[in-house]
């Protein structure tokens, strides 16, 4: 079920009257799969500038057909962007930057997510996010994978209940998630978590998250 929110940009916090929101990447972090305090916030801030002009930029490009006027910095993961969307035959349907509050089955914990892109891959339904973090191997790329397939599946269960979007589509068949991984090259990588079925793990991180709220976890927002 959707559940009718509003939401501060400034605080990232979904407010729904007399519930308590947890965002995906407040259940991600309470899980233990997102912890970044040994990166200065400096560089934290300046990724996260990155990441909202990328995203804007995106936006304008798809919204009205025209190439952004965008910071020197940004302007390589744009084109990384362009090429996946030239490469995976890429439509977007549907807003950007979607904004939702969902009730997870179970527990029914409102659950706030902000969906980045929607559209079909090669004629597939598909939910992306754009990503312009440095490229990482090994166990650090396998662990930042593994977030990202939480953060997407967060995504599935919320447009699951987005009967508005699904609407604009000819039929409701199964939607596939993956992660545009950008850089400062001009290059790209498609994260394709399609084929896994993440539903489980990601129910499990939702219940660790409200049995620490209920046993006295203080939740860190910035």
């Amino acid at each position: 079920m959707i559940l009718q929110h509003i939401f501060d940009e400034e605080s990232h916090i979904y407010a729904v009257p007399g519930r308590f929101v947890l965002s995906t990447s407040d259940i991600i972090s309470m899980n233990g799969l997102a912890d970044y305090g040994a990166i200065p916030k400096a560089i934290l801030d300046h990724a996260s500038w990155r990441g909202t002009q990328l995203h804007k930029a995106i936006q304008f490009f798809e919204e009205d057909c025209d190439v952004p006027d965008i910071p020197e910095e940004v302007k390589p993961y744009f084109q990384g962007y362009c090429k996946f969307r030239k490469d995976y035959d890429f439509n977007p349907i549907g807003g950007f930057e979607t904004q939702i509050v969902y009730e997870h089955e179970g527990t029914e914990q409102p659950v706030g997510c902000t969906i980045d892109l929607r559209g079909m891959v090669r004629g597939v339904p598909y939910i992306l996010d754009a990503k312009s973090s440095a490229k990482q191997s090994g166990k650090a790329k396998a662990q930042k994978l593994f977030a990202w397939r939480m953060q997407t599946q967060s995504y599935t269960c919320a447009t699951a209940f987005d009967e508005e979007w699904w609407a604009l589509l000819d039929s409701k068949t199964a939607c596939g998630r993956g992660i545009v991984q950008v850089d400062r090259e001009g290059g790209y990588a498609f994260h394709d978590f399609g084929t896994i079925d993440d539903s489980i793990l990601w129910d499990s991180c939702v219940r660790v998250a409200v049995a620490k709220l209920a046993n006295g976890y203080q939740l860190e927002r910035h």
